[in-house]
């Protein structure tokens, strides 16, 4: 009877023995409780149990990185990799307990062998470029977070990554270059665009003169000292610099955009619409030409070609209320007034759109302030 009872028992311990799910599960939630010591100790126990599972390992050696312990990590990493080389994500976890060493040329060797096995597996290239950017491996660096980006050009941190060393190598470049002559024509333009791109306008013209006296054929400054003039509100100085720029380059974009706008705004259409067409041609995708032109085609009776350009600017910004009104305007001329009552509907609404959102943000930036609103009939300008 006793032996009976013992077969029993022990047939009752083994069915209850922990299965290696159990061991995970229970491990799991120890993690998830950041009982780190917790999860070490079942995952040891789930090894003893099934001593032949790489998986265990494996997952603690990532416990073991959680809690900084990095030396643990690695050597736990290295034994799945003695009997599995090309185990999934190992090679890879084993890289980054390498970079929390600073052991970066090892961290980079494990992360190619991981990229070797899956080429497309984001977390290994995006710490290698970290690796590599800590190794002053620039151009290897950026190749990296490039093809990132080929593949997904949305991600956030790539993109931050990016910024970031665009920005350092560019600091680094003009220190380099303010050290071999911090009087230098190529100093005197950094300073000059940095200025403008701060708005400090004043600065950036009085560099943009030093420049030019120091060498009135600076490539790219007429332009610069132009464009700065030109959002100064100085149109009268900007047109003659727009006009220096475009002996440069007859064919640059914006000098003849910048210049046809001066143009326009001294009522001087006919001379703008040349310039106009070559900046649409420059930049295809830069709706605000199109519209500009499109108003000069109109302008001067050519309605199959404003209906064309003014087409294409409706493509480029179809939210544009002026390029709907401009349509409207158009189809009436060319009599077509189903189409154009569309447009002016559509015009209409995003113009009431604006309108409100402005309304909202109003409200908003001074709750307190009262009045009445203005009638809905009234006249709009198409050019608000």
């Amino acid at each position: 009877m006793l032996a009976l009872l013992w077969c029993f028992g022990c047939a009752i311990g083994q069915t209850n023995s922990p299965s290696l799910d159990d061991y995970f599960r229970q491990a799991r939630d120890l993690e998830q409780k950041s009982d780190y010591s917790g999860a070490e100790k079942t995952y040891l126990q789930a090894a003893d149990a099934f001593p032949n599972q790489p998986e265990i390992l494996k997952r603690l050696g990532i416990v073991y990185q959680t809690e900084l312990k990095f030396p643990q990590s690695i050597e736990t990493f290295e034994r799945v990799l003695a009997g599995a080389p090309q185990y999934p994500e190992v090679n890879f976890y084993l890289g980054l307990s390498e970079f929390g060493l600073n052991q970066f040329d090892k961290a980079v060797d494990a992360f190619n062998k991981e990229l070797d096995a899956n080429p497309k597996y984001r977390r290994a290239r995006y710490y290698e470029a970290l690796a590599l950017q800590s190794m002053n491996r620039n151009a290897d660096a950026l190749r990296q977070y490039e093809i990132l980006l080929q593949d997904d050009p949305n991600d956030a941190a790539v993109l931050y990554q990016m910024i970031r060393f665009l920005k350092a190598a560019t600091l680094q470049s003009i220190n380099h270059l303010g050290n071999i002559d911090p009087n230098s024509e190529y100093m005197l333009i950094l300073q000059a665009e940095g200025y403008a791109e701060e708005g400090r306008y004043a600065d950036a013209i009085d560099k943009y003169s030093e420049l030019l006296k120091k060498n009135p054929n600076f490539p790219g400054a007429h332009y610069g000292l132009g464009l700065t003039l030109w959002k100064k509100v100085d149109y009268t100085a900007a047109e003659p610099e727009l006009r220096l720029a475009l002996r440069e380059d007859p064919n640059h974009p914006m000098a003849n955009y910048y210049l046809a706008d001066i143009l326009l705004k001294s009522q001087r259409s006919a001379e703008a619409v040349p310039h106009l067409e070559i900046a649409v041609a420059g930049a295809p995708d830069f709706q605000t030409a199109y519209f500009e032109l499109g108003k000069c085609y109109l302008e001067q009776g050519k309605l199959q070609d404003a209906l064309k350009i003014l087409l294409r600017a409706e493509t480029l910004d179809p939210d544009d209320k002026s390029t709907h009104y401009q349509l409207g305007q158009l189809y009436a001329r060319l009599k077509e007034p189903d189409k154009a009552r569309e447009e002016m509907q559509t015009f209409q609404k995003l113009y009431a759109q604006e309108r409100e959102k402005k309304k909202r943000e109003k409200v908003v930036e001074d709750p307190l302030e009262t009045g009445s609103p203005k009638p809905e009939n009234q006249q709009v300008d198409p050019n608000l």
